[in-house]
């Protein structure tokens, strides 16, 4: 198994509109994501953990959402080959449950680790090429707070190329993409870094913000040893 941890930070303008922890776990049958996000405006925190197949196809999730000390919604998700199952308790509906047709290929749920995952249903094929990734989604709104119920999306996703990027975290080989989650909105680069694409860089100027990763981590060592995890990589 493989193991990534890390913080990215939300840069606006001179200041830091937010953070972002998280951890990602990389193995034959598939991977898990954990994220735990906090946005100053609103008074914005995301707990979200999700899980895909050997195929980078999402199985189940989980998000939670607090604004301002309130539980804004919280919201569980799972995938079949023929649909997807929703069941959310939020402020604004109450208790919910929804079964929408197709096999979605995206779990959107707001961290930016997870734009690397969309990264992974794209792949690297034919550079320059759009392809629309069906996926689902917790909110349209840009910063999730909103309806944390299962919504469908086509999210427009470029791979672009190989670039070499410098972030706090260190100087990293990084494939950047180009994503378009609204047709009316601009797109936002991407750039992730090796087989599990991890979150390295993305900058979208119709939200203001560049979010960079600031610490990361990894390690490939057995995590059950007598001495406890491995030793870890540190950028």
């Amino acid at each position: 198994m493989r193991r990534h941890t890390g913080r990215i930070l939300y840069h606006k303008g001179d200041s830091i509109a937010g953070c972002e922890d998280f951890g990602i776990d990389a193995r034959e049958s598939g991977r898990t994501i954990r994220s735990y996000c906090e946005m100053g405006e609103g008074g914005l925190t995301r707990d979200a953990s999700w899980t895909l197949d050997g195929e980078y196809k999402p199985v189940e999730g989980h998000v939670r959402v607090v604004q301002n000390g309130t539980q804004t919604g919280s919201a569980w998700y799972r995938f079949t080959e023929d649909e997807v199952e929703c069941e959310a308790l939020t402020a604004v509906l109450g208790r919910t449950s929804q079964r929408l047709p197709s096999r979605a290929r995206y779990l959107g749920l707001h961290p930016l680790v997870g734009d690397g995952m969309i990264a992974l249903a794209r792949g690297r094929a034919e550079p320059g090429r759009e392809d629309i990734i069906e996926s689902v989604t917790c909110s349209y709104d840009i910063n999730g707070e909103t309806s944390l119920v299962a919504l469908p999306i086509d999210i427009g996703v470029t791979y672009v190329g190989m670039e070499e990027v410098t972030v706090p975290a260190g100087t990293f080989a990084a494939e950047r993409y180009a994503l378009r989650w609204q047709p009316q909105w601009p797109a936002a680069d991407l750039w992730v870094h090796g087989e599990d694409a991890v979150f390295v860089r993305l900058d979208w100027e119709f939200s203001g913000l560049s979010s960079q990763l600031e610490r990361y981590e990894f390690t490939d060592e057995p995590l059950s040893s007598p001495s406890g995890a491995g030793p870890a990589m540190v950028y």
